[in-house]
């Protein structure tokens, strides 16, 4: 049990950090794909993430000490069991159970035969579940890559961990490749026990109105990053006039191009939407104008300014600061607020709004996942 638990803990402690890593592509591509984030796919993705390392940890943990691992066994020890159904003999060679006796049954749960076959048909079960439920692929299908996924961890024990080592430091076992295909099959035959309280992967966004459907803060700071990430690149020098006619440029000029969209607006499916479907040069103008001349600018330009000056530097800057308490606030507010509108997009008359063709949505509601 011990053995089975270490890479157990193992997992939990790795996955936080693993999903971290992972979530600004998860994002993305969510972003991408569905134009929004569904929390019930959210809950399923990450949660098969941590499957897939638990799994995989099962199989590769622990660890040798030594990368040496051909010095520690001894001369002629067998590498590989290619025998079908050899766990069936060693079940029956060391049972004590008696067929004709109900109550001997109980033994099966203490004997290592026994277990190790039902952990190896446990191993997979779970994503026959998956490949079922949220994949929807056949029995054939999953049969398929069930075995494959049994044979890829065969493989990893069969080459000591990818060359890692220099011998294989477990058995490769055709029986697991048995056992692991069974399991996963079984794991699909028994998935509606366990999604029966899920509603259908291909209903997952049936009901969702983008209309209607707010930009969170979220999906705006990351569109804000990816912007400024570019711009950052863009830029490599520190001259106020290259920052304005960049701004200009990318954030301005671009966006009127483009009606409403920058490269972090597309990669996260919105766009800045003003009084009518076409946005006008007007709003982006007053939009864009008002955030990074008005405020960015400004507190650059003082920054730049009062560089040079001793005596009213304090006062410059001290202003500087009350007016960004004042803006800081102001963002607070809006947050806090339902609307959730910041003030440069009030007095410009723009908002973010969800980017998205209807008729590619429903078709990708009708299509397998």
């Amino acid at each position: 049990m011990e053995a089975h638990l270490y890479p157990i803990r193992i997992a939990l402690i790795t996955f936080p950090i693993i999903a971290f890593l992972g979530t600004i592509p998860f994002l993305l591509y969510q972003y991408i794909k569905y134009h929004y984030v569904n929390k019930i796919r959210v809950l399923i993705t990450y949660s098969l993430c941590l499957y897939c390392l638990t799994a995989y940890y099962m199989v590769i943990l622990p660890l040798p000490k030594s990368s040496d691992v051909l010095s520690l066994y001894p001369a002629g020890r067998q590498m590989y069991q290619l025998v079908p159904f050899k766990f069936i003999q060693d079940i029956l060679k060391d049972t004590q159970v008696i067929y004709n006796k109900p109550a001997t049954y109980i033994h099966l749960f203490k004997e290592k035969a026994f277990l190790q076959a039902a952990f190896n048909v446990l191993l997979l079960a779970p994503l026959g579940i998956y490949l079922r439920y949220y994949f929807r692929k056949s029995w054939i299908k999953t049969v398929i890559i069930g075995f494959t996924v049994s044979l890829f961890f065969e493989l990893t024990q069969l080459t000591g961990l990818y060359g890692f080592y220099n011998a294989p430091y477990r058995l490769f076992d055709v029986d697991d490749l048995i056992l692991n295909t069974t399991g996963c099959l079984l794991g699909y035959v028994i998935a509606p026990l366990f999604t029966f309280f899920l509603p259908s992967s291909n209903k997952l966004d049936k009901d969702v109105d983008f209309d209607k459907m707010q930009v969170g803060l979220i999906r705006r700071g990351l569109a804000f990053i990816i912007d400024w990430c570019i711009i950052s690149i863009l830029s490599n020098t520190q001259s106020l006039i290259e920052y304005f006619f960049i701004v200009f440029i990318y954030f301005i000029v671009g966006v009127y191009i483009t009606n409403g969209r920058t490269i972090g607006k597309l990669l996260t499916s919105v766009r800045v939407r003003g009084k009518t479907e076409k946005i006008s040069f007007k709003e982006v103008l007053f939009r864009y104008g008002i955030l990074y001349y008005g405020i960015v600018g400004a507190n650059l330009v003082v920054l730049y300014v009062s560089q040079g000056l001793v005596t009213f530097q304090i006062l410059i800057l001290g202003g500087v600061f009350v007016i960004d308490v004042i803006v800081a606030i102001s963002f607070l507010v809006s947050i806090v607020k339902r609307d959730r509108q910041f003030f440069y997009e009030k007095i410009s008359g723009t908002k973010n709004v969800i980017s998205y063709k209807k008729d590619k949505v429903i078709n990708e509601n009708n299509n397998t996942l």
